[in-house]
């Protein structure tokens, strides 16, 4: 017995047996996880065993029946007793033993210590959140039972508008749907699902009415927390499940405020990931408006773009899109962008984003909207005012609806429904954060007095903006009150650094000094190209110069162009032969052109 036992170990069959073992431990961990991140079938890693316990008595065999010698290979029964072993072999398989067992004790370690942190993150997955929550089918109760699919419909529509709350866990819908008709209590289905709450519910439709109840449970003590039963008709479903989802938000209280979800779904979108980028893009045209910075727009744009590549169908972020374009093809409105593309590619862009904003408009108050913005664009002046007269009608505290009466009557030289528009705007609650003196301090057209007291009223408000100083300071020099005019050029300058309104404000208060000669030096550094070169020569006097900047656009490209420019005053019409044309031809005798106060005096 010991000489077999001395003669296994000679021929290093112990170490073939131990280094085996461990390379096939090693082998067997490597499939293991190579097979759960491919999805093997369960019979790969019961095949690999087996394959390797075959391979035991082999790999014993050939090292009992071989011998590694200084000459290579060769049969153990063809060697004399006395040849010469390899000391290769022997070191060859400590070392393979040694590099197996290191793995395999690294291995083990990280199974430990990762398998804690696995079970951790198990333990943490069970613990149920209280913003937690499954939806399941809807029943259909309908008298003849078969719509089941609109129930379906509902539910899915419920679902998805749920998921998209960002703090609200939602179960999937095959997790749901797989409990249809399930006998199990509340509490159960809860805790399989790994939620806090279900909402479960009915459908009954007959003809064209419909009967939808939903009910909220809360899974813990299977009390309910909210039911609701709305009754309408089959076109009534989206609105529903609106309701549904912001009842929800509500009782759950989730980080998306069911207010702002409803102002989400009232905007044309039930993505929450589109909303916040719009908002994102409202935030940043407020704030380049209040500093009256002309360089927000390639910002702006693409942060609205991207809100619209989300939800295609966004119907407010189109409407903003092509409020903007609408302004950006008059070239003397500060915010105008010199940078961006030809008058004529934005003419393109316009049409592309107001004919979305209609196609997508979510009610009729919406829609006027952006069909007053297409009637603007192409001159149907007085169709335009009708078209926001229906809106005042449908939503009468609009401010943006006001102000956009207020232009039109200024454009086609109506000054006294003018500063009528203005005054019954000042009956409407503006919104909450919502600063509208910018929009009043417009009367100083109008009325200059008026205008100058409502700037009194505007800077004693804190958080006082640098589009409201602008706004003062022309209201103030309207009204004659140059001095009080003075102190707000600083004051804007502090706020905003927009060179070219400093520029005007500077401009507009030497004129109504009297100091010609200053007004003149400040023209120099206006660039020629600037877009409010016009506005510039007019309040300096020099009428001829600023009819000069303006004749390119009196031709039927740029036709809306120019009429951007009827909003002014000092802007006379008569000297451009197509628009007088066109403005006569819808019978609007507007007056021609008038000084301001404040101009410079030659």
């Amino acid at each position: 017995m010991r000489q077999l036992l001395n003669e296994l170990r000679r021929r290093n069959v112990f170490r073939v047996a131990v280094a085996y073992v461990v390379a096939g431990w090693v082998i067997a961990q490597i499939a293991d996880l190579a097979a759960d991140a491919f999805a093997a079938p369960d019979w790969f890693m019961r095949m690999l065993i087996v394959l390797l316990l075959l391979g035991l008595p082999l790999a014993l065999f050939f090292s009992w029946a071989y011998e590694l010698t200084p000459a290579g290979v060769v049969r153990a029964d063809e060697l004399p007793p006395d040849a010469p072993k390899d000391p290769r072999a022997g070191k060859r398989l400590n070392a393979a033993i040694i590099a197996g067992l290191a793995v395999a004790v690294v291995g083990l370690l990280w199974d430990k210590f990762s398998g804690d942190e696995q079970e951790l993150d198990i333990q943490a997955q069970n613990v149920v959140t209280d913003k937690s929550i499954a939806v399941l089918p809807f029943a259909d109760f309908s008298p003849g039972s078969d719509q089941g699919w609109f129930a379906d419909g509902l539910t899915d529509e419920i679902l998805n508008a749920l998921a998209r709350v960002p703090d609200l866990r939602v179960a999937s819908r095959t997790s749901t749907f797989a409990l249809r008709d399930s006998a199990e209590e509340i509490p159960a289905i809860a805790e399989r699902l790994g939620v806090a709450h279900i909402l479960e519910g009915s459908v009954r439709r007959a003809g064209d009415r419909l009967r939808v109840t939903a009910q909220l449970i809360r899974a813990s003590d299977d009390m309910h927390l909210w039911s609701e039963t709305y009754d309408g008709s089959a076109e009534d479903s989206i609105k529903i499940q609106e309701d549904i989802s912001v009842a929800i938000g509500r009782a759950l209280q989730t980080a998306m405020d069911p207010e702002e979800l409803a102002e989400m779904i009232a905007a044309g979108t039930r993505s929450v990931a589109a909303w916040e980028i719009y908002l994102k893009a409202q935030d940043i045209g407020r704030k380049a408006r209040n500093k009256l910075d002309a360089g927000f727009s390639p910002l702006y744009v693409a942060e609205m773009r991207r809100a619209i590549q989300i939800d295609p169908d966004f119907s407010q972020a189109h409407f903003s899109l092509a409020v903007h374009y609408l302004l950006q093809l008059d070239p003397t409105r500060t915010l105008y962008d010199p940078s961006g593309p030809p008058l004529a590619q934005r003419r393109v862009l316009f049409d592309a984003a107001v004919d979305e904003a209609i196609r997508t408009a979510q009610n009729e108050t919406d829609r006027l909207a952006a069909a007053s913005l297409k009637a603007n664009v192409e001159l149907r002046l007085l169709d335009d005012i009708d078209v926001v007269q229906r809106q005042l009608e449908l939503a009468p505290d609009s401010m943006s609806a006001w102000s956009r009466l207020f232009t039109l009557y200024m454009s086609i030289g109506d000054t006294e429904k003018a500063r009528e528009t203005v005054i019954a705007s000042m009956d409407v609650q503006p919104d909450p954060g919502e600063r509208p003196f910018p929009f009043y301090m417009s009367m100083h057209r109008v009325d200059p007095e008026a205008a100058a007291a409502m700037a009194d009223e505007a800077l004693a408000v804190p958080g006082t903006t640098a589009i409201e100083y602008y706004h003062a300071h022309r209201a103030y020099l309207a009204a004659g009150q140059i001095e009080k005019a003075a102190p707000l050029i600083r004051a804007f300058e502090r706020l905003s650094d927009e060179r070219e309104s400093v520029l005007m404000m500077r401009v507009r208060q030497a004129c109504a000094e009297g100091r010609v000669d200053d007004a003149d030096k400040i023209l120099a550094e206006v660039a020629e190209d600037s877009n409010s070169r016009w506005l510039f020569l007019k309040t300096l006097g020099l009428h001829e110069e600023a009819r000069e900047t303006l004749v390119h656009l009196d031709n039927p490209a740029t036709l809306s162009s120019l009429a951007g420019f009827l909003v002014y005053q000092m802007f006379d019409h008569n000297e451009f032969p197509l628009l007088k044309s066109e403005l006569e031809s819808q019978g609007i005798n507007r007056p021609p052109g008038r000084s301001v106060p404040y101009q410079c005096k030659r």
